[in-house]
Formats: C-alpha cells, structure tokens, sequence
C-alpha cells in the first residue's frame, strides 16, 4: 500500500491509501486539546469520521541554548513515535511511502528544526520498513497532481474536490470550504490534501 506523508512540526498529515476510494487519514499535532479554537476543524473531521488525530507532547523550549536543543531532539523523537505507531495501529505494511520534499524557498532556524524532526522520521522508517521512501519536490507533486508547478493550497484544495471522492472529501463540503480564487485553508485541511495527493500521482 502507498503511504503519503506531508511533515510538518506541528502539523503532520499523513494518508494511507487503501484502494481508489477508500484513504485513511491521520494529522499529527502538538498537545492536542480538541475544545481550542485552533483545532475546531480537526475536531469536525474527526466527528465526520475523515481523520484520527493523533496528539504528541511537545515540550516548549527554554532559555538555555543547550537545553533547548535537547528539548526540540525530544520532541522530534516523540513525533516520529507516534506516527510509527499507525502502522502498528492499522496493521499495515506500506510498500511505498511518498513524503513530500522540502521548499527551496524555506530557510532560517525552523528550517533547520524541520530538517531534523524530519530526518528522526525518516531513518525509523527505513529502520523498519527498508529503503522504500521517496520523496517528492513540491513543485512535482503540484505539477503531476493538478498540472500547474505553481499551484497555490486552493488550487490544489479545489483539485481535489473537484476531482476525487472519499471521506475527506465530504467533510470539506460540509464545511462549505471551497471557493473560487484564493480562500481560507483552516489546519489541517492542506496538509491533509497534499498527503492524499502524494498517494495518487503517478511517479516515473
């Protein structure tokens, strides 16, 4: 089966697709507390049965520099637990697991603390599954999804609903979320959506 993951820090979403219409979708966030106003669309896409949110404890940093950096190691840890943990959770075995790549445009601290949470994951992937990652340019994904290598989160929100039909599909519906132009992409809807997509593009 073909795993997609679309990593982020506090926003991890990752697909598990099934067949051609049935997808099982997990997001990963951060103290995950579902009566916050910030997670008020995890919470609907959970009671509409589209997602399992999966919460991680991620200490805040303190003063100390060197703390600090043992801190973030933690929680870097703690992250790519819990998403080894869906595979033990669904019983499943990926054949292949498309994790999106990252931007050229992203520099700075939080790019190299993205790096880092990033490759924890990736190495207990191949600890446990073998060289069966891939990873794939933002620009390929968009292009190869909705043929536009500069397709905005709309764009490639609108291309799915437009396109394809699964849980997630009618949660977004629901939520009157689409619009033409450019709209408001509440968390974790974009990541969800890119997840899916890495599962449905045809790699060369």
């Amino acid at each position: 089966m073909i795993v997609g993951i679309d990593f982020s820090i506090n926003s991890t979403a990752l697909t598990i697709k099934v067949n051609d219409s049935k997808f099982l979708q997990f997001s990963f966030v951060p103290n995950y507390k579902s009566s916050l106003k910030a997670f008020e669309t995890h919470k609907f896409l959970e009671d509409e049965k589209s997602l399992i949110v999966y919460s991680y404890n991620k200490d805040k940093p303190v003063k100390s520099a060197v703390e600090d950096q043992t801190i973030k190691l933690k929680n870097a840890d703690e992250l790519s637990n819990r998403v080894l943990e869906i595979f033990e959770f669904t019983g499943i075995t990926p054949t292949e697991i498309r994790i999106e790549g990252f931007s050229f445009a992203s520099k700075g601290n939080s790019f190299i603390d993205l790096i880092t949470f990033n490759t924890f994951l990736k190495v207990k992937l191949i600890q446990k599954f073998g060289h069966i990652i891939r990873v794939v340019p933002p620009k390929t994904l968009k292009k190869t999804f909705t043929g536009n290598g500069n397709a905005s989160k709309c764009d490639m929100v609108r291309h799915f609903v437009e396109n394809y039909d699964c849980k997630l599909k009618k949660g977004l519906v629901k939520l009157d979320l689409v619009k033409e132009g450019e709209f408001n992409i509440p968390k974790p809807i974009d990541d969800l959506v890119d997840s899916l997509a890495l599962t449905l593009i045809e790699i060369g």
